[in-house]
């Protein structure tokens, strides 16, 4: 016996509703279910290419099912070679569950890994835009902002790296990798003052990585 998953597709050049239907086998499930718990063991123990191979018939055949996503991503991203493969799986689940914002952030990693700093800004976005509708109580949300602010420092583009440091900070107060980097943009945008003042909030949280700025830049 067979259960149904159903997912509303919007063909808005159509001007119709479709919807495409997935059927989910319980048996099928169990077992993708058991093979998820076995990767995520693999990637723990660093046996990353093992869990990506398990993993890829989970996906083809189970394509509803989440967690084989995010573990695949988990082993993948220590794969530099396969993450073509990655970046098609992850779009590919966001035809799938639309709106999520956790597998758009993993893509903005992947992208940002790769320095496509245009495609992981994009990404990351569409992160944070889901987020909105979906809650930011989801624990990693405050990296969304804070991974499109260091892809907007790398191309320069300090204020909007800034404000997304600033919408990090609200979400993770206590953050010292969030002030170091606010610090650099703000140094790299002629705010020298402001620059210093993050790093020493973020030595004052305990982060050592700022005594070189703080040595060279806020005597």
């Amino acid at each position: 016996m067979k259960y149904v998953i159903a997912i509303v597709l919007f063909f808005q050049a159509l001007g119709i509703q479709a919807q495409e239907v997935y059927e989910v086998d319980p048996e099928e499930r169990n077992n993708s279910i058991v093979i998820a718990k076995t990767a995520q063991d693999m990637i723990s123990k660093g046996n990353y290419e093992t869990a990506s191979k398990i993993l890829e018939p989970v996906i083809e055949k189970d394509p509803t099912f989440h967690p084989a996503y995010v573990n695949y991503y988990n082993a993948i991203r220590n794969i530099p070679q396969k993450t073509d493969k990655l970046i098609e799986a992850l779009k590919s689940a966001m035809e799938i569950f639309e709106e999520d914002d956790e597998l758009a952030y993993y893509l903005g990693n992947i992208y940002q890994e790769r320095k496509q700093y245009d495609a992981a800004i994009k990404a990351y976005s569409s992160a944070i835009a889901y987020s909105k509708i979906n809650g930011e109580d989801f624990p990693i949300v405050w990296a969304y902002h804070f991974n499109r602010g260091n892809c907007h420092l790398k191309i320069k583009k300090f204020e909007r790296a800034i404000s997304d440091y600033d919408y990090a900070l609200k979400l993770s107060p206590d953050n010292s990798d969030i002030l170091t980097n606010r610090g650099t943009s703000h140094y790299q945008a002629k705010n020298a003052e402001k620059a210093c003042e993050d790093w020493n909030a973020a030595r004052r949280l305990g982060s050592k990585s700022v005594d070189r700025y703080l040595s060279s830049f806020c005597k």
